[in-house]
């Protein structure tokens, strides 16, 4: 199987040059709601002739084609060349949603909006390339527009878009949102998509499209339980910024079912929220996902047999397995949610949110 990789203009898409001898070190891959970075190389002596063109520092992305040489797996800027006097070209590389944490908000005040229109309307107005000579990008709404929120921003605050779009998912029921990629009359260029949910969840009674199995296409998988201060506590508090006694905070969110003694947590979704009941909906939030501690599930398989990325299953799917090895002998099992992934040309890596599995 083989992928290459190609140089794409940020502001309109066009291709600029095919890179064959383009090295990454390492996996790349994609997170929903989140930016990666990578590094790669390639030799000067015998890169195309306009290479200083192709791995221009924030006017170009590195796009990876996959097997079929024209549908774009995964992209990152360029944000910092270096050049060496054996000539090898050495590269910074960040995924698109980093360039939302270089976009500032203005003043923006959204009264009973629904949220993924929210999303939709910080991206086109600071990001896209119509607003504020940002770059080309598409944004497409999945599903239903949301719940409506009463939000509010000020230029003073000095608040990104990546930013504002955490703190605008990290309530319950808040939107989810991921970067994707299209190849459009040969014009290849990232998609925003936001919704209530990103990605298909399995239909009732039955297992998802999607089956990763050891023995099988799995090489490897590792399985963590983790109730360390980032990933477990069952008593949650988030604040706001204040002064002394003035500080806006949630009432106390508490898992008082569970047999452990308390863990406490508190932090910051913002420094400008002063809506009690905003800060509750983040608390809420936090203790869903931290009462139980962190369960992680880490498969790697083989990229030529196991289910192909962007055709059996994308970023936001429900994805099945069933692995047995010397720590497992029963095996384990269950349906876990896909939230981003990590591959080479050889190996893919789904990684797996899981809160229940079989077997263990």
């Amino acid at each position: 199987m083989t992928l290459s990789w190609v140089a794409v203009n940020v502001n309109n898409g066009q291709m600029i040059a095919d890179l064959p001898e383009l090295q990454l070190r390492g996996m790349f891959g994609c997170t929903m709601m989140r930016y990666e970075t990578q590094t790669a190389s390639l030799p000067a002596l015998s890169a195309p002739p306009n290479w200083r063109q192709a791995t221009r520092p924030g006017a170009v992305w590195i796009v990876c084609l996959d097997d079929d040489g024209s549908t774009p797996l995964w992209g990152g800027m360029v944000i910092d060349r270096r050049t060496n006097h054996a000539g090898q070209v050495e590269l910074s590389l960040a995924t698109p949603e980093a360039y939302f944490d270089r976009r500032y908000v203005g003043n923006r005040t959204y009264t009973g909006t629904a949220q993924n229109l929210i999303a939709k309307d910080l991206i086109e107005s600071y990001v896209a390339t119509a607003a504020m000579a940002g770059i080309a990008l598409r944004v497409q709404v999945v599903g239903s527009n949301g719940t409506a929120r009463d939000r509010s921003y000020k230029a003073v605050e000095d608040k990104t878009v990546y930013s504002v779009l955490g703190d605008l998912a990290g309530v319950i029921g808040g939107p989810e949102w991921t970067v994707g990629w299209e190849n459009v009359n040969n014009l290849i260029t990232p998609v925003f998509y936001v919704g209530n949910r990103i990605g298909r969840s399995a239909p009732t009674g039955l297992k998802p499209a999607a089956q990763f199995y050891l023995p099988g296409s799995v090489t490897s998988a590792e399985l963590g339980e983790s109730y360390t201060s980032q990933l477990g506590a069952n008593r949650v508090i988030a604040v706001s910024s204040g002064v002394d006694d003035a500080r806006p905070q949630s009432s106390q969110k508490a898992n008082t079912t569970d047999m452990r003694p308390a863990f406490e947590y508190r932090w910051s979704p913002s420094t400008s929220i002063t809506d009690t009941a905003t800060l509750d909906a983040h608390a809420d939030r936090a203790l869903a996902a931290m009462k139980d501690g962190g369960l992680g599930l880490e498969i790697t398989a083989n990229r030529a047999e196991a289910p192909r990325l962007g055709k059996d299953w994308f970023v936001g799917d429900d994805i099945g397995f069933d692995l047995t090895g010397p720590a497992w002998p029963d095996g384990i099992y269950g349906t876990g949610r896909c939230v981003g992934w990590r591959m080479d040309a050889n190996t893919i890596q789904p990684l797996i949110d899981v809160t229940a599995i079989g077997g263990i």
